[in-house]
């Protein structure tokens, strides 16, 4: 097959489908325009697959091919005999078979397809423009040897070339993981493929220069025509997102370590005497002044205290006071306004021989900022960082909370949301335009849901409602209604973009009064009207009912 290469300078690549087997070299010639120069074309036999696709590589030697004709041959023959030594053993045969090249050469490209006829570069170029890395191994040997790999994964681990990546990780999937990891990861994989044919765990990767790097990783087994299994799996850097989540813990250890330097409150109390004292600036910080049940939290004896004081929101904790008399707990006391202001409570009772209590001293140390930024760093790690709704993991988690709850006992509401027409808008108009789309959308979805009902981006254009409490009925009827034919879009769109590609939502939406129920069973019910609904056109909404 032809290739032009005019205007390549130095060296190029070309990527071919070339059908071989083990034990024989492989031997390729070169001839473009005027040139015909015999190169010898090395390559590693990948074991999984009798098909394969190579990156073919020449260098004129800082020689111009500017000059030459357009056009470059490349054929290969089957030698029986060594040939002259390259840098890998040579392994494979040429068997006769048509190869072909892709229609534009370019310097440094690298891809990677499988089989051994490519029609165009349109499948590599669309798995190019997903965000993070694809890869493939099999699902049926020690270690997962892997034969696919995409640039986004070479990217992570810091390498320019698949050599680089092989060398690292030996071309085997446990190799990629990092080494204290990796015993985990291959448990949580093995326990998720036996109740279905997805997984998903995190891990760090196993990179040579130390670096730490976190990915979400997404795997589907698949088993194809010829019974060898493979997983199919996707990886998204999340080292932000982990870096959140240790900052959290970090929050909670620094509200321990708070010292004198903080602003606390100590106080002091003679139970025989009924006398506090207080030390600390309690009215900066709360606006009042102190009351009694701010420090006592417990009666030991029958005397009543001094001060005519009131505890707030103590309940949840009366439990854990009723186990010892040291109490350490995270709470919060209104301000002169009403509004929390967040402490640590902490207080011990001392006793006499006689088992009368004789003294009751504890503090109230300042963690409202502490607790403030706490709350901002969960929240970061919980949303979706273009829409700002609850990302997958998130929303999932709130949804089993929510199912278990009081709220679900009378009915819940599961919708699952597909945007028409975004696939078109963001590869006609660009990703800007696809992130605008999917931010109003999500406004829009947040703007007709109730405060408590989960709204989130489960990934790409597709989003998810839970509603506890919102059983069947003429409220849930009307939620779809105004959802499906509702206008989201609150800027204009672009002047060169018709009339009829304007997106839209269309919904699949499950109504459940089964009890108890789960977040799997819903999801089935949801997806499958998703399907009807979309089968029927755009702005189209399906309600199924789980009794």
């Amino acid at each position: 097959m032809a290739v032009d290469i005019s205007g390549v300078n130095n060296s190029f690549q070309v990527e071919v489908g070339i059908e071989f087997y083990p034990a024989d070299p492989f031997r390729g010639v070169m001839e473009c325009g005027s040139m015909d120069d015999e190169v010898n074309g090395w390559f590693a036999w990948n074991p999984p697959l009798c098909f394969s696709s190579l990156v073919l590589a020449w260098h004129f030697g800082g020689m111009s091919t500017s000059g030459a004709e357009k056009g470059c041959m490349i054929r290969g023959e089957t030698r029986r005999r060594p040939v002259s030594p390259g840098p890998v053993a040579p392994r494979g045969a040429w068997r006769g078979r048509g190869m072909t090249v892709f229609h534009r050469v370019t310097e440094g490209k690298l891809g990677s397809h499988e089989g051994c006829e490519i029609a165009d570069e349109v499948s590599q170029e669309f798995l190019d423009r997903i965000p993070g890395g694809l890869f493939r191994y099999r699902a049926d040997d020690d270690g997962g040897l892997i034969d696919y790999v995409s640039r986004d994964v070479l990217a992570l681990f810091g390498c320019a070339t698949y050599d680089e990546f092989c060398a690292i990780t030996g071309n085997m999937f446990i190799g990629m993981v990092h080494p204290d990891d990796r015993d985990r990861v291959a448990d949580d994989i093995a326990a998720q493929i036996k109740q279905g044919d997805t997984d998903a765990v995190t891990y760090r990767l196993n990179r040579p220069d130390g670096r730490e790097v976190w990915v979400d990783d997404r795997g589907r087994y698949v088993v194809d025509g010829d019974g060898t299994a493979w997983f199919y799996v996707t990886i998204i850097d999340i080292t932000d997102k982990m870096g959140y989540q240790r900052k959290l813990e970090r929050a909670e250890e620094r509200v321990e370590l708070l010292t004198v330097l903080s602003r606390d409150v100590i106080f002091d109390i003679d139970c025989q005497e009924q006398v506090g004292e207080v030390f600390g600036d309690f009215d900066a910080r709360f606006g009042r002044e102190p009351q009694s049940t701010d420090l006592v939290l417990r009666k030991r004896c029958e005397k009543e205290c001094s001060l005519d004081l009131e505890v707030h929101d103590i309940d949840p904790v009366r439990a854990v006071v009723e186990r010892g008399d040291f109490i350490d707990m995270e709470t919060s006391l209104p301000n002169v306004e009403g509004d929390p202001i967040w402490c640590r409570y902490q207080s011990f009772v001392l006793f006499n021989d006689a088992g009368c209590p004789v003294r009751h001293v504890g503090r109230l140390l300042d963690t409202h900022e502490m607790v403030m930024r706490e709350a901002n760093l969960r929240k970061k790690a919980e949303l979706d960082g273009l829409t700002g709704v609850f990302n997958r993991e998130a929303a999932m988690n709130r949804i089993v909370q929510l199912l278990s709850g009081e709220d679900c006992q009378t009915g819940c509401s599961l919708f699952l949301v597909d945007v028409d027409n975004f696939k078109q808008v963001n590869d006609g108009f660009g990703h800007p335009e696809g992130d605008r789309v999917l931010q109003e959308i999500a406004s829009f979805l947040g703007r007709h849901m109730r405060r408590d009902d989960v709204v989130a981006r489960l990934g790409g254009d597709e989003f998810a409602i839970f509603a506890a409490g919102l059983g069947p009925g003429p409220a849930l009827d009307r939620v779809l209604t105004q959802l499906s034919g509702g206008i989201y879009a609150r800027g204009g769109r672009p002047e060169d973009m018709p009339a009829g590609l304007n997106p839209s939502i269309t919904i699949g939406a499950v109504a459940c009064t089964r009890n108890p129920v789960t977040f799997d069973e819903l999801y089935q019910v949801a997806d499958e009207a998703l399907y009807v609904a979309k089968r029927a056109g755009k702005s189209q909404a399906t309600l199924r009912h789980l009794d």
